[in-house]
């Protein structure tokens, strides 16, 4: 096509090459800075000192015009609204197939002397804006699109009411809703893609053209269809993944070639954007999935250490006795049997785990008896260990068998007929 990389040249029939190529050119085109959030911008002619051609239009390329290419952008020639030249490899090119060749003279006379070969080489061109008035007849130019990463224009997002199918390190596992936030980077990875479905409507005017990922229309689709695509990334991690919800940070490369495949046919997939980085700086549930997580977690824990969990139930009975102890009456000490006994009963738990043999001597007294002071359980009036009789019920007292209150000089508990 038209535009021959110096380097390349060397060598060639007719070609310009090296400093001469340079030196020979009139004008040339370069992006200029494209940093900031730019995705695209018009060329930025520059006349190369000594050159008379000071009054070349702006919209047409001289034959040997230069045009400079850099590294991570793309350069898109447009003549009358179709692109006749696309290169995305940096490097130096000179452009010798214009249809419009500058109007300076070919020779070192003057322009009246070199007024015929000029126009000769003009060719159909200068008979086009001929015929049209005077006017150009057709226009030629240059756009960069800038390749690399928006580092200085980051993407915020945010998601809710994620669905995240949670693992935890015990095995548990639990369907729970999140939300997080954080931050991506974009890059343009299909600059034609890029032109053809942005850049082309800024093309056609005869103004500078600049196109940043921060003008509103651009951010805000890109916003949209990208948190879709997190939503869709987060679910599909735990799914594929037995990672725990807080791990979700952790697992960076994963989510974002989830977000590439899903961008594939959304908004900014469509239009030739990629996800470059992406961050997290909060995954949490909702706090009625947090209570559930312990509960399940702490049921894992128990189910996990025996001990534990008989520390655990002593514990919860202690604090229940504890505090019907401190209702007094009735009810208060039927409270401090029950938990007593609910404490025994635990305790029997962790001696049937530990020694079976210690467990049956601490089997829980028959129906009727009683526990002497010295620890021995009876059925009959005295203890078979140390022949201490049986305590009578004291007056007014409670019923050593149910705990109720007691009528002074009852013979018979009127709650369980122990008699007395």
């Amino acid at each position: 096509m038209g535009l021959k990389k110096i380097a390349d040249a060397v060598g060639l029939s007719g070609a310009i090459t090296g400093v001469a190529a340079s030196a020979a050119w009139k004008e040339y085109f370069q992006s200029g800075d494209m940093s900031n959030g730019i995705i695209m911008k018009r060329g930025e002619k520059i006349l190369v000192d000594g050159s008379k051609n000071t009054k070349a239009d702006d919209n047409l390329i001289s034959a040997g015009s230069g045009i400079d290419v850099q590294e991570g952008q793309a350069m898109i020639l447009v003549e009358n609204g179709a692109i006749v030249e696309f290169c995305a490899e940096p490097g130096r090119y000179t452009y010798d197939e214009s249809t419009a060749p500058s109007f300076i003279p070919a020779g070192d006379g003057s322009f009246k002397d070199n007024l015929i070969d000029t126009v000769k080489k003009l060719g159909k061109e200068v008979a086009d804006q001929w015929m049209a008035g005077g006017q150009r007849f057709s226009s030629q130019r240059v756009f960069f699109i800038n390749m690399c990463e928006m580092l200085a224009s980051p993407v915020k997002w945010g998601v809710g009411d994620v669905s995240f199918h949670h693992t935890g390190g015990l095995g548990e596992q639990m369907d729970i809703t999140v939300k997080g936030n954080g931050q991506l980077t974009v890059k343009v990875s299909d600059p034609l893609l890029f032109y053809q479905k942005i850049g082309a409507q800024y093309a056609g005017t005869d103004d500078n053209v600049v196109v940043s990922i921060n003008d509103e229309g651009i951010l805000s689709n890109i916003k949209s269809g990208i948190n879709d695509k997190i939503n869709e990334a987060i679910s599909k991690l735990g799914v594929e993944k037995a990672v725990p919800y807080s791990a979700i940070g952790s697992n960076l490369s994963e989510l974002k070639a989830y977000i590439n495949e899903g961008l594939s046919s959304e908004w900014a997939g469509e239009r030739g954007f990629e996800v470059c980085t992406f961050t997290v700086n909060n995954i949490t549930p909702t706090e009625e999935d947090k209570e559930a997580l312990k509960e399940m977690q702490r049921s894992f824990n128990m189910g996990n250490n025996t001990n534990a969990a008989n520390y655990d139930v002593q514990k919860t009975m202690a604090e229940g006795v504890k505090a019907a102890g401190e209702n007094g009456g009735a009810s208060g000490m039927m409270g401090i049997g029950l938990g007593m006994g609910a404490i025994g009963n635990a305790g029997l738990g962790q001696m049937t785990n530990q020694n079976p043999q210690a467990a049956a001597v601490a089997a829980a007294p028959a129906a009727g008896g009683w526990t002497c002071a010295c620890g021995t359980t009876n059925s009959g009036n005295f203890c078979t260990n140390c022949g201490t009789a049986k305590p009578a019920a004291p007056a007014g007292g409670f019923c050593p068998e149910c705990g109720t209150k007691l009528v002074e000089g009852a013979k018979f508990c009127t709650n369980c007929g122990k008699q007395l």
